[in-house]
């Protein structure tokens, strides 16, 4: 007879998404989709007569170069489908990039990269074709989220996260069957392109940072005997 020698393993216990978001998540949440709401009536009502310059076209940012259209006509929707569609998931995403980012993620960056996001939709479009709406936005937060989800969660495996990712992707994101002209598919795929990569390079900055909030502990079996004699066979549990 020998000694076995211990069978060991490592398991995570914690990392930087098991923590609980900032305290003020909710509020900041719910002030920016307050924020939203409002300026969105202010856009459907005409108050002040600032509908009109809210909204954004390639013609109105690029050759007459009024930019802050990029940002104002996020906020500027059609009708109240159109905001109500956007709010839900403007939530939820507000309250876990802020909750588990900072400011810096959102709303700074948020916004900061929806006026890219709408700039680089723009530029698909027609001059006069006008483009409103947070829904590219939305879609960019989801991106970002996603692929700091994928990075992050460690205490699944690889094959694992990139189930949930994939479901989830495919549960919010995709399009339904039918086929609505007036919405802009291809800023809903810019801004999910545009939050993916940003994400990846915010995860690859500040990788030490998330690495540090890893707690994993090293498991052992039991050690046992195994005899010596021909055809022993040793099985791992």
């Amino acid at each position: 007879m020998k000694p076995l020698a211990p069978y060991s393993w490592t398991v995570v216990r914690a990392t930087w998404l098991t923590q609980k978001p900032h305290q003020n998540s909710a509020l900041v949440a719910a002030w920016a989709l307050f924020s939203l709401v409002l300026v969105a009536i202010v856009y459907l009502q005409d108050w002040g007569s600032l509908s009109s310059l809210m909204s954004s076209n390639a013609d109105q940012v690029f050759n007459r170069h009024e930019y802050w259209r990029l940002w104002t006509s996020l906020f500027a929707h059609g009708d109240a489908g159109h905001l109500i569609s956007n709010s839900l998931l403007f939530f939820i995403f507000s309250f876990f990039l802020y909750g588990y980012f900072g400011f810096l993620v959102f709303p700074f960056g948020t916004l900061l990269f929806g006026g890219l996001v709408q700039a680089l939709s723009l530029i698909t479009y027609p001059p006069h074709v006008n483009l409103i709406g947070m829904s590219g936005v939305v879609y960019m937060m989801g991106g970002f989220w996603l692929v700091l989800y994928l990075n992050l969660d460690k205490q699944k495996s690889l094959v694992q996260r990139w189930i949930r990712v994939f479901g989830v992707a495919l549960g919010l994101f995709m399009p339904t069957s039918a086929f609505e002209p007036q919405v802009s598919y291809r800023a809903h795929f810019i801004g999910f392109i545009v939050g993916a990569i940003v994400g990846a390079v915010f995860y690859f900055f500040e990788r030490n940072k998330f690495n540090k909030a890893l707690k994993k502990e090293t498991l052992y079996e039991e050690e046992g005997f195994v005899s010596t004699f021909e055809n022993s066979d040793r099985f791992d549990a």
